[in-house]
């Protein structure tokens, strides 16, 4: 006992070693405080890289190439030194650690089986790992090892393809962000590929450049205006359906369903024939799904969309698109069984029907503009909140206030397939949907949920009614 505090004392002095770097704003302070109270792990953002057949690279080496341009990342994003203190407390703050033991934050693992081997579009391998991921916090070795670990996932130890797995706590980046760095890591991997081998490091510290500094939080950058006549989400007369209430633990479950590219060209043209958004037809495709299987009394369904903030930050757009941080907002959209019809012989008419309803629901948003110029923002509200964590702590045993959540970060068009994932959010929606576009064209669609939230039998009839939906719209 008298060991395991001297430890846990130790542990903290280390801590308050560290140098300061800023104070957590609060949009980063909830996803550290969820963090804390084991709502909330990470996010995570998978590509995979085939070098090119010019490289003059050889197998054995891709080890330290991986460790060399990684760690030419790390050093230019400060934010990737930085270490949440006090997550759970309003003074929580980012320390900086002095250096990366890049050894210890970058992981090789070989495939069982190779990749293009996919079951029915599925990576069962991939999404095994995933799921073991965002079931794991950042906790142990705190002090010493950063927010974030690259896993990368060899094809076979004689082969240069391979997935690297981006996994970062929230408060240091959103879903963009992991596309920020995947772009650096692209960049680097292709000078260093072109050029001589001589110049790779093997694992070792890595520190940060002396001109780079952590970017200030969201509210320095955005005026967040508060809504005088924000939009009302109620659902009091209606039977709206939010899988089951609020509870802890939190245990992650993860699948991901991968559409080959010429269907995902298929579906995006139809998108633009429609004039709606691949996340409007997305979130519809679920509700329609969701639908079919949820009983006939369920009259509502809400789904959460995030809205990258970028565009309105007081950055330059070049330093705002390759900002590695936590700027997003997110909206509301329902949908309504009486908006879908019966009858139809297809789910495609319904899945247009409600694309439209989210298309407007999106756009309602952006056009709610305030005297700024901006939209009116959703998360503004955190400002008028002491201490966030205590909301947190509070809501265990509630009602949920939406059925699921659908993020779209685009397209990454250097790499192939693209992934982004995410651990389920304990007091989020019941369901979650994460979308992203390799530059093969494929697009795969990945779905987290609370264990016990859902049922494995619910999640099965779901995925067969997802997969159904997608084929009814070639």
């Amino acid at each position: 006992m008298l060991n395991s505090f001297s430890r846990l004392t130790t542990r903290m002095t280390n801590i308050e070693q560290l140098k300061s770097l800023r104070a957590l704003g609060k949009l980063e302070q909830v996803s550290a405080s969820c963090h804390h109270l084991g709502f909330f792990n990470n996010v995570g953002l998978s590509a995979h890289y085939k070098l090119p057949t010019a490289s003059s690279v050889a197998v054995s080496d891709i080890p330290n190439l991986v460790y060399t341009a990684a760690a030419a990342v790390i050093s230019k994003h400060r934010i990737l030194f930085a270490v949440p203190v006090d997550e759970a407390t309003p003074n929580a703050y980012f320390a900086s650690l002095p250096s990366i033991d890049i050894n210890r934050s970058v992981k090789f693992i070989t495939r069982s089986k190779p990749l293009n081997s996919l079951d029915e579009g599925e990576d069962k391998e991939l999404d095994a790992i995933l799921e073991d991921q965002h079931n794991t916090d950042f906790k142990a070795d705190y002090g010493s090892l950063p927010f974030w670990r690259l896993i990368i996932l060899r094809n076979s130890k004689i082969d240069v393809d391979f997935t690297a797995i981006f996994i970062y706590h929230h408060a240091i980046g959103d879903g963009v962000s992991g596309l920020v760095f995947h772009r650096a890591f692209y960049n680097e991997l292709e000078a260093l590929s072109s050029s001589s081998s001589s110049g790779f490091q093997s694992g070792k510290g890595v520190v940060f450049h002396e001109n780079t500094q952590v970017l200030p939080a969201l509210e320095e950058l955005h005026p967040l205006p508060i809504n005088p006549k924000p939009p009302i989400h109620s659902s009091a007369n209606s039977n709206e359906w939010t899988g089951s209430s609020i509870r802890y633990p939190c245990k992650s479950r993860w699948m991901s369903l991968h559409l080959p590219s010429s269907t995902s060209k298929l579906f995006f043209g139809k998108c633009r024939e429609n004039e709606v958004s691949v996340a409007s037809v997305i979130s519809s495709i679920i509700a329609t799904a969701l639908f079919s299987i949820l009983p006939p009394t369920v009259e509502v369904l809400t789904c959460i969309i995030p809205v990258n903030l970028r565009p309105w930050l007081r950055l330059s757009g070049e330093s705002a698109n390759a900002a590695i941080g936590t700027y997003f907002d997110a909206t509301r959209v329902r949908f309504t069984r009486a908006n879908q019809d019966s009858q139809a012989p297809t789910s495609t008419h319904n899945i247009w029907i409600g694309a439209q309803q989210a298309s407007k629901g999106i756009r309602c948003y952006l056009e709610d503009v305030s005297p700024s110029g901006e939209p009116y923002t959703s998360v503004s509200v955190l400002q008028t909140i002491p201490d966030v964590s205590s909301i947190f702590s509070s809501m265990v045993g509630k009602t949920r206030d939406a059925a699921f959540e659908v993020t779209n970060v685009g397209v990454f068009s250097a790499v192939g397939k693209v992934l982004l994932s995410r651990s389920s959010l304990a007091t989020g929606a019941a369901m979650t949907a994460s979308v992203a576009t390799g530059g093969d064209g494929s697009m795969t669609v990945g779905f987290s949920w609370q264990d016990g939230v859902l049922d494995d039998d619910f999640v099965e009839r779901f995925k067969q009614e997802i997969r159904k939906n997608f084929e009814e719209l070639e």
